[in-house]
């Protein structure tokens, strides 16, 4: 399984629906009861700065939840803690683990039980990336083709 890189678009444009003028220019009292719409990027990236997006491609990990075309929140700025998974750069590849242990001595567990958990050390080519945060993975099925 390989996790690719999204790339992030800063701007955002304002809702065109939320600021509307009556026919004099004046804003409508019923301005004070509008919504503001959803924005899922508010809501799943608290740390801007330190977030990154990536996909999940291949299925080696669905038996742990994660499937192919899931999309990964992945914080750098989190302080990775035992159970947490976590993005690990594993001899140059990004790699979704589950983070084992505590303070020196910690590991990564590979997705297949009968793999040897990989030691967080000075002698392994590994190192932490950031913590995955947040999965977002759709509930259907592709459409059947149609011919």
């Amino acid at each position: 399984m390989r996790l690719t890189p999204i790339p992030q678009h800063a701007a955002r444009k304002p809702h065109p629906g939320l600021q509307r003028r009556g026919a004099s220019g004046f804003p409508s009292p019923a301005d004070d009861y509008l919504d503001t719409p959803l924005d899922l990027h508010r809501q799943l990236v608290p740390s801007p700065a330190s977030t990154f997006f990536m996909r999940v491609e291949g299925d080696a990990q669905a038996e742990t939840g994660f499937q192919h075309g899931d999309l990964l929140v992945v914080d750098r700025a989190l302080a990775p803690q035992r159970g947490d998974w976590v993005v690990a750069v594993i001899d140059g590849a990004l790699c979704l683990r589950r983070l084992d242990g505590h303070r020196q001595h910690r590991w990564l567990c590979p997705p297949a039980a009968h793999q040897a958990r990989l030691p967080l050390d000075n002698e392994n080519d590994c190192r932490l990336w950031g913590v995955v945060h947040y999965v977002v993975h759709g509930c259907r099925q592709a459409p059947p083709m149609t011919t």
